[in-house]
């Protein structure tokens, strides 16, 4: 499987799945999310977000570390479809929403939710430092969760947010002159 790594050039995409809406973003709102989280926000997620406040990623892969756990995806290419909004809006979803929906599922930990399906979760880890956090992917772990209980698996991804985005990669579509003959239409 080829991969494209994410160079720093359009990280955005501009045909997601979920239709969003754009807020605005400028320092001012920066500083407000920044104080209602308790948390600095890298630097290279802000200059994201102030190209685009959220949406699809071009280059949504990353590879999981090498584990054990049959239920979690580990040693295999998994999913960030996309990154929350940071707005001030109760009605939408949003970076500043992390603490209701982490505890929503019962996650505790000093996070902040980049995105989830409620079943997987890419974080921001804040939990051994104020800046700079690492960054995590946390997996429900269906072979130990029980109906009354739900187990979650920690698996760091990078040790900080810039070193994700080295980290992301797209995987270009198959160009038909390179596929067999016999796979090939008549």
């Amino acid at each position: 499987m080829k991969k494209e790594f994410y160079q720093g050039d359009s990280f955005w995409s501009d045909d997601s799945e979920y239709e969003r809406i754009d807020y605005p973003i400028n320092d001012e709102i920066i500083k407000q999310a920044e104080a209602s989280l308790g948390f600095k926000l890298p630097s290279s997620l802000l200059d994201l977000m102030k190209i685009k406040n959220g949406g699809g990623l071009n280059y949504p892969y990353f590879m999981l570390p090498d584990g054990d756990t049959e239920s979690i995806p580990y040693g295999q290419r998994t999913r960030i479809s996309d990154i929350d909004p940071i707005h001030f809006e109760n009605d939408d979803m949003s970076i500043l929403s992390s603490e209701e929906l982490l505890k929503e599922v019962e996650l505790s930990g000093e996070f902040v939710v980049l995105s989830t399906d409620f079943h997987y979760w890419v974080v921001l880890d804040y939990r051994n430092r104020l800046q700079d956090p690492a960054v995590m992917y946390i997996a429900e772990n269906y072979a130990a969760s029980t109906y009354d209980n739900t187990e979650w698996e920690y698996i760091k991804i990078a040790d900080t947010f810039d070193d994700f985005l080295k980290q992301l990669f797209r995987v270009p579509p198959l160009d038909s002159k390179q596929l067999k003959s016999s796979y090939s239409r008549k």
